[in-house]
């Protein structure tokens, strides 16, 4: 699986580590100063939160499309809560970069089985070479839909489009990698967010608190045996930095290293959830995905 780091500016020089890097088109609006292979998200989500219409963003971000040079640029969508169908604006706006002749990604969010075939067809008149999964955004509680439903939907998804690429967009903790396995790609942001907070990624486990206040969040405090084993594990795979846990900066790239380069050994039920979704036929996935997206479901 490839691993995408969300770059919100350039205060961390992660393009050093010559993996490919995601920017958000609100914060640039140029072609950024590295090689690695870029991604280019339209800021769908950020343009919700602020209230402003996304009509009017939308001549600005074909204007920005067009000016920085990426690899991928994903499609300007209306993000949904879990189960909930698709609105029709990002379909619309999907159609019109299309038809602009810009090359973009559409997004899937985590609709209902019936919701996704609708939306695939759609998307079928105007082939794309792959897909996104936005099953998580915006990160509203899944209330009256069972807390596996995205996970369900996603698994539907990826059966749908099995002769296609498929990215799974802000999924990028280790736990996370584990559940989206069989995605192509997943982008992240967590190693800059973590590390702002005071944590590391410890290879295989997750994150852990190193800092010196109280912990105020469901998250543990380092051991010193956990410590000695994120050493190694940078010593082995020749980390190219010095190790500050108490800047985070270096916390940071110490993180982006870990997402990168190892994967999740833990125990997160998610994983195990997904992993026996996975096996499922295709009948009884539709099925499980539906159930779930039923009101009230509790698992």
């Amino acid at each position: 699986m490839k691993v995408i780091l969300g770059v919100p500016d350039r205060q961390l020089p992660v393009w050093e580590l010559g993996v490919p890097l995601m920017i958000n088109q609100l914060n640039w609006s140029s072609t950024p100063p590295w090689d690695n292979e870029t991604w280019v998200d339209s800021g769908g989500y950020q343009i919700l939160v602020h209230g402003d219409g996304a009509r009017p963003r939308l001549r600005e971000l074909i204007r920005r499309y067009r000016s920085i040079d990426a690899d991928y640029y994903v499609s300007l969508d209306v993000p949904t809560p879990p189960c909930s169908p698709p609105v029709r604006e990002t379909l619309d706006y999907y159609e019109e970069l299309y038809t602009r002749d810009l090359d973009v990604i559409p997004v899937v969010h985590a609709y209902p089985p019936e919701h996704v075939d609708r939306v695939l067809d759609f998307y079928a008149k105007y082939p794309p070479r792959m897909y996104a999964y936005g099953g998580f955004a915006p990160p509203s509680s899944a209330r009256g839909v069972g807390r596996y439903a995205p996970i369900a939907i996603f698994h539907y998804l990826r059966r749908s489009v099995s002769a296609a690429r498929l990215h799974v967009l802000g999924a990028g903790s280790l736990a996370m990698m584990g559940v989206f396995r069989l995605a192509d790609s997943i982008d992240t942001s967590t190693y800059r967010v973590k590390a702002i907070h005071g944590m590391v990624i410890v290879p295989g486990s997750g994150e852990r608190y190193v800092g010196a206040r109280t912990i105020r969040w469901h998250v543990r405090r380092v051991t010193q045996e956990e410590l000695e084993e994120l050493h190694r594990f940078l010593d082995v795979t020749r980390y190219p930095y010095e190790f500050d846990l108490d800047q985070w900066k270096s916390r940071a790239m110490v993180n982006a290293w870990v997402l990168t380069h190892s994967h999740y050994n833990g125990d997160f039920a998610g994983v195990k959830v997904s992993e026996g979704m996975a096996h499922m036929d295709d009948y009884d996935l539709r099925r499980r995905a539906a159930s779930l997206c039923s009101r009230d479901a509790d698992t």
